[in-house]
C-alpha cells in the first residue's frame, strides 16, 4: 500500500496581510508552521505504516521555506 499526504505551511499568526493587488497572502517576515491537520494525517500514515508496511510519502506546495 502506498499512501500520499499533502503537506502545507501556514501562517503561525492571524494577523495575515494579503497583496492587494495579487490576492496572495504577504509572507515576507512572517512566521509559519505546518497545518494542525496536516499533521494528524501523517501520524495516521505513519501509524497505518506501523500496521501494514505501507509506504509514506508527502508532497507540497508553496514558496521555498
Amino acid at each position: 500500500m502506498n499512501i500520499v499526504t499533502c503537506i502545507k505551511q501556514v501562517p503561525a499568526s492571524s494577523d495575515v496581510q494579503i497583496d492587494p493587488i495579487t490576492g496572495v497572502l504577504i509572507r515576507d517576515g512572517n512566521n509559519t508552521k505546518m497545518n494542525p491537520y496536516d499533521l494528524y494525517a501523517i501520524e495516521t500514515a505513519l501509524r497505518i505504516k506501523a500496521e501494514t508496511g505501507a509506504k509514506v510519502s508527502t508532497i507540497t506546495m508553496g514558496p521555498n521555506q
